[in-house]
Parts: C-alpha cells; structure tokens; sequence
C-alpha cells in the first residue's frame, strides 16, 4: 500500500509541474517566451501539453486540484459551456 501512495504521489507531482508552469506564465503575461518553451494550442483552443480531451490522463491531476467540471468531462477552467467568458480567450 504504501508504494502504491509513493507512485501515486510522484505522478502527481510530474504531471502537476506543467500546471504551475502555466500559472506561473499567466501571472507574468508580459514576459517573453523563448522558443524552448513556447507552447501550441491544440484544436480546443488549450496549451495541447495540458487539454485533458487530447490528453485524458490529465484529468486525475485536474480532479486531485479540485478544478473539474463533472458536467461536461473537463476542467472548469477549461471549460467554456460554463464559463462562456472563455471563448474570448479561444478556448473551445
């Protein structure tokens, strides 16, 4: 049991890391980014690294932040059916 809470445990922490990163991106949205990091947006208008439709194994890492909206499969920061105001920014 109690390796099963380690690797638990360290696939949150790997999957959340590009999550902080977002965040710390859209707190400083002046800031340039360098090719290395610069990311595309897949079809639904989401950085395509952290979409949970191109991506569903994300979705446990958004579920574990409380960010989900049970509704629709997605999570509510991403989720434009609830927060209309979402499509301004592309996401679809």
């Amino acid at each position: 049991m109690r390796m099963v809470l380690i690797v638990v445990a360290a696939f949150v922490l790997l999957v959340s890391f590009p999550l902080s990163s977002v965040r710390a991106e859209q707190a400083n949205p002046g800031a340039a980014a360098s090719p290395a990091t610069s990311d595309a947006k897949c079809e639904h208008g989401v950085v395509e690294r952290l979409c949970t439709r191109c991506n569903p194994k994300l979705a446990a890492v958004y579920k574990a932040k409380g960010d989900w909206c049970a509704e629709h499969s997605r999570p509510e920061s991403q989720c434009v059916l609830c927060h209309p105001e979402l499509a301004k920014k592309g996401i679809k």
